[in-house]
């Protein structure tokens, strides 16, 4: 089978690690857990926030309604674990998200709502059925983009999208709560994205994966051999492309497969007519189908450069204090990453809550290496997966060459990482050059 790709990036020896090469370990079981207290920011993807729905005092079980969107662009909030409403306070998220969020004291007796229940048919709904489930279930795209995904699946429809793309590349390294998905619980996976597919219209449907997950590939393959008879009306593919970071990119992944660049503004279904969904979204909404079980946990890799990575199944709004409190040291790292080591953001406050698109906890224990001046070396325009000059990008934006650094195109920055990494002055490019890319696309650089 053709393996596909983009050109630069960086390519590793296996897809997690970088630099010794370590396998990540395989667990069969997760580990799941149960913090004292949760916060649920009424924000957690790209939309309207949810307005609160319960009061202090109440008491709420795990699955209950706490938020309710107020457009058709937000995405419902439920309580993650049972217990009572202590306070409703605003919040600043690392992400620089503001808004309310809803406190909730774990009463420990992991009473959960009536409305979570298996599903006894669940094979016969309809298409009408499917998308007010989806509506109900809270589900918004959990790779880091956060769009709802109800909003992408009636946008896809509306615009004639003929092929859904499922996202396992998993490309940055350390990070493997997608692969248990695949590993564990292919056949959900699965169907969970046959459902999406019906619900866009769309009759063709490609699991994209990299080349180094063989474990994976081999369940993938086994769930589709197994389930396809059920799908006759649509075509399912298993395309695998090279290791190399930062694969899992939206643009990467359309560039690799048709050879198209995505324009600022526009998404693959108007480019290309596909629609892309992360795994751990697929897996999430068959569980709203099968169990009528509504968003309130995900899988979070807890890893870092000196550790062996581990997985954890935790509840929505757990602070990342709790979260690390059974990892030894990690509070005297040199620095933790709410996300991945690579396209993560930094935090000081461990406070903050894991929310809906958080991936991963990343722990980097290493000193730094010494920042020098800019030596022209080249190796960040070797590394940027989209064309850009980075060193040039950042010295103009070092000297406010705001309009400059425009020209050179800065709004195309996907915030990899790739460039910082490559760096030997250690310069954080990609931090500056995100934050002026982001500027640029909203039009505030000017």
């Amino acid at each position: 089978m053709k393996k596909l790709t983009f050109k630069n990036g960086i390519m590793p020896r296996d897809g997690l690690d970088f630099v010794r090469q370590r396998k990540y370990m395989r667990e069969a079981l997760l580990e799941v857990c149960s913090p004292r207290e949760v916060i649920l920011p009424m924000q957690m993807h790209v939309g309207s926030p949810c307005n609160p729905v319960v009061s202090v005092g109440d008491s709420v079980a795990m699955g209950d309604l706490i938020g309710a969107p107020t457009d058709m662009h937000g995405v419902p909030v439920h309580a993650s674990i049972s217990g009572t409403v202590t306070k409703i306070d605003s919040i600043r998220l690392p992400n620089k998200v503001s808004c309310k969020a809803v406190y909730i004291k774990n009463d420990l007796r992991r009473r959960v709502s009536s409305q979570i229940r298996p599903r006894k048919d669940y094979a016969r709904l309809s298409l009408s059925e499917l998308s007010k489930l989806l509506w109900a279930s809270g589900i918004c795209g959990m790779g880091g983009e956060g769009v709802p995904t109800y909003t992408k699946c009636m946008r896809a429809e509306k615009l004639g999208v003929d092929t859904l793309l499922v996202n396992a590349t998993q490309s940055e390294p350390f990070l493997a709560c997608d692969l248990h998905h695949i590993r564990v619980n292919a056949s959900k996976v699965l169907q969970g994205a046959m459902a999406l597919s019906g619900i866009c219209r769309v009759k063709r449907i490609v699991f994209c994966i990299e080349d180094t997950w063989a474990d994976e590939i081999e369940a993938l393959t086994r769930a589709v051999e197994e389930q396809k008879h059920r799908y006759l009306d649509r075509k399912i593919e298993i395309q695998l492309f090279k290791t190399r970071f930062p694969q899992g990119c939206q643009q990467l992944i359309i560039k690799a497969l048709y050879g198209v660049e995505l324009p600022i503004g526009k998404g693959p279904e108007e480019t290309v007519k596909a629609v892309l969904f992360n795994v751990s979204t697929c897996y999430a909404f068959f569980e709203m189908i099968e169990k009528n079980q509504t968003l309130t946990s995900r899988i979070v890799t807890i890893s870092g450069d000196t550790i062996t990575g581990h997985n954890v199944q935790v509840p929505i709004g757990t602070r990342v204090s709790e979260l690390l409190e059974r990892v030894p040291g990690a509070h005297t790292a040199q620095r933790i990453a709410w996300g991945g080591a690579m396209t993560g953001v930094a935090i000081k406050n461990l406070d903050v809550p894991i929310i809906k698109t958080t991936t991963a906890v990343t722990i980097i224990r290493k000193f730094e290496p010494p920042r020098t001046n800019c030596i022209h070396c080249g190796a960040c325009v070797g590394a940027c997966p989209v064309g850009l000059s980075p060193y040039l990008l950042n010295r103009l934006i070092e000297l406010g060459e705001t309009d400059m650094a425009i020209e050179e195109s800065v709004q195309q920055c996907i915030a990899c990482g790739a460039c910082s990494y490559v760096c030997p002055a250690g310069i954080e490019l990609s931090t500056n050059i995100a934050k002026a890319a982001y500027r640029a696309r909203r039009g505030g650089a000017r």
